[in-house]
């Protein structure tokens, strides 16, 4: 019996010895490689949601078994949601995942995420992941909320595996469109810019484009909401008109969208709304589609003259969750447009460069057709300064229709003011303002005064002199002198007659 013992103790040591001399099977771990296909950086968080124990089911599936809840979930996410086994075998379906993942999200039951922030067009990688199903949130690097957007799924990790972001963002562009009216008649066929000069009573019209995500189509509702704020200088006529656009075709959707210009008549922020752009009817919305406003507002009496201009911002909302039952929303960033507007200031001096009051003047513009339209009219008064305020570039003539007493009136003026004003740029500015005569010199008035140009206050300013008239002799002074002159006259040449026949007298 002893015997039979001692050979079972051997046996077992021996098996003890061959166990330990088996190498230790280490757990498996998978890379996951982090694919960024989009324009812009995007961030990535990755959770751990369920992990278990990996095997080789029939037909070499790999099968996750014994499913526990991940490090990626919270302790209250696991009370609140139950069993991780019977969880995840809930979850049957592509839209069940995306609809579970926006539950994590939405709850706040996530943890401890690794993120990697990865470039556009790269990759980055995170490695020694435990199988088990992981939940990956991608969105934009931006944290503030301005041009962000997310989009989370559940991704089975077993072996190496890549991510591909499905993420992008809209975008929004504001534009206006420019005239010079001296030259042109008809501002529909002029191109969109970011910037325009503009006279104060000017109609001027108004563009915002909105763009739409590359995966637009994983949404089951997206909302768009156009804020358009509008400068005190700036009068909304109340005509906004949506399109959808795509490629050369647009189609008007305006009835179907909710447009608010707010109670301010001066200075308004227009909204216009659309709740949910998949419900839009009569027309395919897709990805590639824009969606366009167009509206025009009025350069009022309030306009900012020169360099600062009158600024008309907007910025788009947007729906940026898509998934399931997702809610949410993202801004862009604000597009800026600029219309400037300027003045011409005449000082009225006499000869000796002193103030002279009791002048009036008529300001007119050259339209298309050649005809000199009105601008403004001043009437004369105790003034010597007078501002015509709110004018666009365009060939202008002054004219002074009342002349102070005594003084001549001076030659009508023409002249041209131009500008220059950055038409391509996010915060456009107003470069130059200039005036020049009919044959391209600056305005010089007086002979020697130049126009004086202040970019800042947008202001052309120069002196006009009148002249005072030629004085006239007093009445009867000069007819006296003439009288003295000739009765001189006549005397001497009396004097040399009556000489000359005295001597002729002698002499006979």
């Amino acid at each position: 019996m002893k015997k039979q013992s001692k050979i079972l103790m051997s046996l077992l040591a021996l098996v003890l010895v061959m166990l330990m001399s088996i190498p230790t099977m280490a757990a498996p771990s998978y890379t996951l490689t982090l694919n960024n296909t989009g324009a812009t950086s995007h961030t990535f968080d990755v959770y751990q949601v369920f992990k278990g124990d990996l095997s080789i089911g029939a037909g070499g599936q790999k099968v996750l078994s014994n499913i526990v809840w991940g490090s990626g979930v919270t302790g209250a996410g696991q009370s609140a949601l139950g069993d991780a086994t019977a969880k995840a075998e809930s979850i049957t379906s592509e839209l069940e995942a995306k609809a579970f993942a926006n539950v994590l999200v939405s709850n706040s039951y996530l943890t401890g995420a690794v993120t990697k922030t990865v470039a556009a067009g790269a990759t980055d990688t995170i490695t020694g992941l435990e199988p088990g199903y992981y939940l990956v949130k991608d969105r934009d690097s931006s944290q503030s909320g301005d041009g962000s957007a997310y989009t989370a799924y559940i991704l089975e990790v077993v072996g190496n595996v890549t991510a591909t972001t499905k993420l992008d963002v809209p975008s929004v562009e504001k534009k206006v469109k420019d005239i010079n009216d001296t030259d042109d008649n008809d501002i529909s066929d002029n191109p969109w810019h970011d910037s325009a000069d503009h006279d104060i009573g000017d109609i001027i019209p108004y563009q915002i484009t909105g763009t739409l995500p590359t995966n637009y189509g994983d949404y089951s509702s997206y909302y768009y909401q156009f804020t358009d704020e509008m400068s005190n200088g700036l009068t909304y006529n109340g005509n906004a008109k949506v399109f959808v656009v795509n490629g050369s075709s647009e189609t008007e959707i305006t009835s179907q969208a909710v447009i608010d210009p707010g109670t301010e008549t001066q200075g308004a922020t227009l909204t216009v709304t659309i709740d949910d752009l998949k419900t839009i009817t009569g027309v395919t919305v897709d990805k590639d589609s824009k969606i366009v406003v167009r509206y025009t507002a009025t350069l009022n009496s309030n306009a900012v003259i020169g360099s600062t201009g009158n600024p008309n911002t907007v910025f788009l909302k947007y729906s940026n969750n898509p998934n399931p039952g997702g809610t949410g929303t993202g801004t862009t960033p604000k597009d800026t447009t600029v219309v400037f507007t300027y003045q011409v200031v005449i000082n009225k001096v006499d000869e000796n460069e002193l103030p002279l009051p009791n002048a009036g003047f008529t300001l007119y513009k050259k339209d298309s057709s050649g005809t000199w339209q009105t601008v403004k009219v001043i009437s004369a008064s105790s003034a010597t300064s007078f501002t015509f305020t709110g004018i666009d570039d365009g060939d202008y003539k002054l004219v002074e229709t009342e002349v102070p007493d005594g003084y001549n009136k001076f030659k009508d003026i023409e002249f041209t003011v131009t500008a220059v004003h950055e038409t391509v740029s996010s915060n456009p500015t107003l470069i130059n303002i200039n005036s020049a005569t009919s044959d391209n010199t600056v305005i010089t008035l007086s002979g020697t005064q130049q126009a004086n140009v202040i970019l800042s206050s947008g202001t052309i300013s120069t002196n006009v002199v009148n002249r005072s008239g030629s004085i006239l002799p007093t009445t009867g002074g000069i007819g006296t002198k003439i009288f003295y002159i000739c009765g001189g006259v006549l005397i001497i040449g009396a004097l040399i007659t009556l000489i000359a026949k005295k001597n002729r007298r002698a002499e006979a």
